[in-house]
């Protein structure tokens, strides 16, 4: 039998029960927005997570916190809970959400990542960084990569044979045939190539 109250209400038994389950949704709700954020916010920035995954860890706290008035309603209604203190806790657990949601979602906008300078890349002294530079050149928008042409066709008479390898792939992508081919006389043919395009001056 549920315990009654002094003015001779009972306090249900699901109330009892709901107690529980509150304090662990507070602590699954305190781990994903302590820990949890963080790499959501990291994921949406990258683009792998709608910017709409973020109001998780928000939502959970809501949810805590339709469930905790729950339960203080109805121990208020019983007697055992003064009305005044369940409403200020509620309206400091209201703004707590506010915050969390409103830092949620502005990090969540993430300033986007400023593209990498594939034409010093391109012309770096590092030869794992110019292979790394023309193999992106093959994914980035045609018009970015044309521009790149001039140094991609330097790039096929490289030292390092990687380099070499990516230039050519790059040239031949953009190209849609292997015009240059490979050998010493590589750049001379893809100037060649080039210029009757139009991409590489006369």
């Amino acid at each position: 039998m549920s315990p009654a109250a002094p003015n001779g209400a009972r306090v249900p038994a699901f109330v009892r029960a709901l107690r529980w389950i509150l304090y662990a949704l507070l602590l699954v709700a305190a781990a994903l927005t302590l820990a949890g954020l963080p790499e959501l916010q990291r994921a949406v920035a990258a683009g792998h997570w709608p910017r709409a995954t973020l109001a998780i860890p928000p939502a959970l706290v809501a949810v805590f916190i339709a469930g905790y008035a729950t339960y203080r309603f109805a121990l208020v209604r019983a007697g055992r809970y003064p009305a005044g203190k369940a409403l200020v806790q509620l309206g400091l657990m209201v703004l707590m959400v506010a915050v969390i949601g409103g830092i949620a979602l502005e990090r969540g906008q993430g300033a986007p990542d400023a593209p990498v300078d594939l034409g010093r890349a391109l012309a770096s002294t590092d030869p794992d960084a110019r292979a790394m530079a023309a193999e992106l050149a093959r994914h980035r928008p045609r018009e970015v990569s044309e521009r790149l042409v001039p140094a991609l066709v330097e790039l096929a008479a490289d030292p390092a044979p990687e380099v070499r390898r990516q230039a050519r792939a790059t040239l031949a992508a953009l190209a849609g045939e292997d015009a240059g081919g490979d050998g010493p006389d590589a750049p001379e043919r893809w100037r060649a190539f080039w210029r009757a395009r139009g991409l590489i001056p006369r």
